[in-house]
């Protein structure tokens, strides 16, 4: 394979895979031209950071929108017209869409340039996006069982959600701990404000137990909750955690939300959580996601609606108080992992490429 162009955009969930299925085929292609096409979220600076070309689209996200759904749509068209001429140009030999608006016009122009396509999906319950590109995308990856058929059957491959390389590796067989108490709070790259204003609250009842915190609040609840944790001891507060190997090393526990993203690195880095699944996803998927673990014992799943203080450390003090109990969610965690998801999916793409 000479050249291939991914593509996506919007949140880290959709991103990170997108990146990892990269790295993948640069290894395994040595010399490979390689093009993000991606919208005006964050996407861009994450593609050049991992020194590959971006070419960004002016798409806006049309479903929900109301009124704002004309301008949004005329963006489409635009993108759509602009996607033609990157796809074109550039001559790739593969498309591959890892979900978001921003990754729906680039691999519907390389269906109708009769390029091959492939989407992948990330959760449990499809997005809009790739339920349409599925219709029309030569391979349909997911991360869980297409139990919605959602997709056509003979079109669709488990593979498993791309976790990043170091990520992927960091499994550890269990606590060097006699009693392990290290709590890691995360709430994917955006943060999670109901987890982080229960979190605080139910911190003194946690120390008290010996527990040890690192809590990834997000970048708008940082100087908050931040200052509700001055002059606590064994707490360690940032806005984002840039290195998520270092994390999932260090902690015994995790609590946070139940992103596709999230839940693959907990099962590849074998580590026992508290979920929170957000309860204003679409589809609700997020509680889907976390059923999965939930169901192989490798997780404790909390709705939203019944977070508050006092449930939190009534889950997380019998669990921290149980070493064997933790390394039994670890295991199970484990179980559910794929490391090698973005080689399968990138052995996949150089299969249907051109």
């Amino acid at each position: 394979m000479k050249r291939a162009i991914i593509t996506t955009g919007g949140t880290g969930g959709h991103i990170f895979p997108a990146l990892a299925v990269a790295s993948e085929l640069r290894a395994m292609h040595p010399g490979l031209e390689l093009l993000f096409v991606g919208g005006e979220g964050p996407e861009g600076q994450a593609a050049r950071k991992a020194g590959i070309e971006f070419k960004g689209l002016p798409v806006r996200g049309v479903l929900g929108r109301g009124l704002h759904a004309v301008p949004a749509m005329l963006r489409m068209g635009m993108s759509l017209f602009s996607a033609l001429g990157i796809v074109r140009g550039f001559k790739p030999q593969v498309v591959a869409g890892f979900g978001g608006y921003a990754g729906f016009c680039p691999v519907l122009a390389a269906w109708m340039l009769r390029v091959p396509t492939a989407v992948h999906e990330q959760n449990s319950v499809p997005g809009a996006t790739n339920r349409i590109l599925g219709r029309f995308a030569d391979r349909v990856m997911v991360t869980y069982p297409d139990l919605s058929r959602s997709f056509p059957e003979r079109k669709v491959l488990v593979t498993g959600n791309p976790v990043r390389p170091e990520i992927a590796g960091s499994f550890r067989t269990g606590s060097s701990r006699v009693v392990p108490s290290r709590i890691l709070v995360l709430g994917g790259s955006q943060g999670a404000r109901a987890v982080n204003r229960v979190m605080v609250t139910a911190w003194p009842h946690l120390a008290g137990a010996g527990c040890e915190l690192w809590h990834q609040t997000g970048s708008s609840d940082y100087e908050s909750v931040s200052h509700l944790y001055r002059g606590m001891d064994k707490v360690r507060v940032e806005p984002f955690i840039t290195d998520m190997a270092e994390a999932y090393g260090w902690a015994d526990l995790v609590i946070g939300r139940a992103g596709a993203s999230t839940l693959a690195e907990l099962a590849c880095a074998g580590l026992p959580s508290v979920l929170v699944p957000f309860p204003f996803a679409t589809h609700d998927h997020q509680s889907v996601n976390a059923s999965f673990l939930e169901k192989a014992g490798a997780a404790v799943v909390i709705p939203e609606k019944e977070l508050n203080a006092k449930v939190l450390v009534n889950t997380v003090l019998p669990l921290i108080g149980d070493a064997h109990k933790l390394e039994a969610m670890g295991r199970a965690a484990r179980s559910q992992a794929k490391p090698d998801a973005a080689r399968a999916i990138a052995e996949e793409l150089s299969r249907i490429a051109a």
